[in-house]
């Protein structure tokens, strides 16, 4: 294998905070200013980089800051556990300090506890459902309908959902509310959403209307709501074809010209390509304008892509293989996602190009292969690594902005887990959403065998993220599999093998 290694300004390794303050607010300084808090022994400068955090995120960063004593009351307050219930305010109960899981494991003496000491409102009347087994009151009114089901799909509150609740929940919102039971083992609420008028909700409710009635093999109105459906794009053409056999649905997919699982599954049912830019680069210029492996640059970039409008002129100035993950992202907006852009930048080399193939298809879903990516969550670099794998895998989260360091800690994270999943789809489930949510959430309810499997599992996997991600990384490993040679691979038989071992 062979690495382009890249080497990093040494500012990017500093923790002063002074420093880190001087850069505009973003996910990339709250990164910095965390990393800051878990280091510092001074807990009046952990508070001052806590305050100047962009987005906080109240449980991770008060949970750094309890390792000095002061703050410890404070991260009792956001994470109330049983152990100490009754030595927190009741106010910490009320801000959502206790879970709505907790709640329901409590002993009767603690429930009654909340109960006499909670003011009035959809908490208290939560904890009089657990406390009296009172589940049927939990549509007794809109907000503790919502904060029930919503925080607590568990099977202790199945039950059949009164037709006068459908009036009552019937709003913005109202999809969520389907789609935490359609993804969840409540087969009574299943049973009571077959029930109602599709045609009184919007396409978003409709869509896990539809899947709940698939689930429940009621294939008839499956059609029917599909169908019903106003909104056109690749995932409704695609059920559209399948469910309702609408050859006009299966040739707008066809017709597509911008790669996604379900385009790229009806493509192969014709053997029609895609047009696929791969290489970008014209005159390799040697200073472009922004330095893809700066984290600071990179927000620039953004910055000025929003507003730019000579998209072509902007690419020029990128014209270079050190920014050539930006200057992607620019000629992707400038010709309108009309064509495909699969670059292949010198950061991974394999003699098993299958394997080397998916490690592309990993890091283009995960950062577009900008070595300097910075997600919400704080992951790293192009292989979007969080924080604590980093540390688990060996490596330092401050040489995470360079193929080199990255990808062999991410090339180690998907080796562990092909060995233990196998399956190219579970391994991208997994990397998204973590092994033990694949084993206890995805694998026990996942079928390649069936009318419309892996299809419809596919839609059913509970995670939001993870569902949508394994579909882009099945597709460009498809699309990195032919470009590195091996042909062999497709949608079609990736699934059709699953199904006959």
């Amino acid at each position: 294998m062979r690495f382009l290694v890249i080497f990093l300004p040494l500012f990017l390794f500093s923790l002063n905070l002074s420093e880190i303050l001087t850069h505009p607010k973003s996910y990339v300084r709250d990164f910095y200013l965390t990393e800051f808090m878990k280091r510092t022994n001074s807990s009046i400068l952990a508070f001052k980089a806590y305050e100047a955090l962009y987005k906080k995120r109240t449980f991770k960063h008060v949970k750094i800051l309890a390792r000095f004593d002061i703050f410890k009351g404070i991260y009792k307050c956001v994470n109330v556990k049983k152990s100490y219930l009754k030595e927190v305010d009741i106010s910490c109960i009320l801000n959502n300090g206790l879970s709505l899981k907790t709640i329901a494991s409590l002993s009767r003496s603690d429930l009654e506890y909340l109960y006499n000491n909670l003011p009035n409102g959809k908490v208290r009347d939560a904890v009089r459902v657990f406390l009296y087994k009172k589940y049927k009151s939990i549509f007794s009114y809109k907000e503790l309908a919502y904060y029930v089901v919503l925080s607590f799909p568990n099977k202790r509150i199945d039950q059949y959902i009164p037709k006068r609740a459908f009036k009552m929940l019937r709003d913005k919102i109202f999809y969520k509310f389907v789609k935490t039971i359609v993804l969840n083992d409540l087969p009574k609420m299943q049973a009571s959403l077959l029930k109602i008028n599709y045609k009184k909700y919007d396409d978003k409710t409709k869509w896990w209307l539809f899947l709940n009635a698939m689930k429940n093999k009621h294939y008839k109105l499956a059609k029917k709501i599909i169908l019903s459906i106003k909104k056109r794009n690749s995932k409704i053409d695609f059920w559209r074809w399948k469910v309702a056999r609408d050859v006009n649905a299966f040739w707008r997919l066809v017709d597509r010209e911008r790669v996604d699982f379900y385009t790229l599954y009806a493509h192969e049912v014709l053997n029609k390509d895609f047009i696929i830019k791969r290489n970008i680069i014209k005159k390799n210029i040697k200073t472009p304008k922004y330095n893809q492996t700066n984290p600071w640059d990179v927000l620039k970039f953004f910055a000025e892509l929003k507003s730019r409008k000579d998209l072509f002129k902007f690419a020029r100035e990128l014209d270079s293989y050190k920014s050539i993950a930006l200057k992607t992202l620019v000629l992707d907006k400038a010709y309108k996602y009309k064509y495909n852009f699969f670059i292949a930048p010198p950061m991974y080399k394999s003699k098993n190009k299958y394997f080397q193939a998916f490690v592309y298809a990993i890091a283009r879903q995960e950062s577009r292969f900008i070595p300097a990516s910075v997600s919400r969550s704080y992951a790293l670099g192009t292989m979007q690594i969080m924080p604590f794998l980093v540390k688990d895998l060996g490596g330092n989260v401050f040489r995470q902005f360079n193929y080199k360091e990255n990808i062999r800690l991410g090339v180690k994270h998907l080796r562990w887990l092909f060995k233990r999943l196998k399956d190219p789809l579970m391994v991208a489930y997994a990397y998204n959403g973590g092994i033990g949510f694949v084993k206890r959430k995805v694998l026990p309810y996942f079928k390649y065998k069936g009318k419309y499997e892996p299809f419809l599992s596919m839609e059913l996997v509970k995670y939001s993220e993870s569902r949508e991600y394994g579909k882009k990384v099945l597709a460009n490993y498809v699309i990195y599999s032919h470009l590195f040679g091996k042909e062999d691979v497709s949608l079609h038989k990736l699934f059709l093998n699953k199904m006959y071992r």
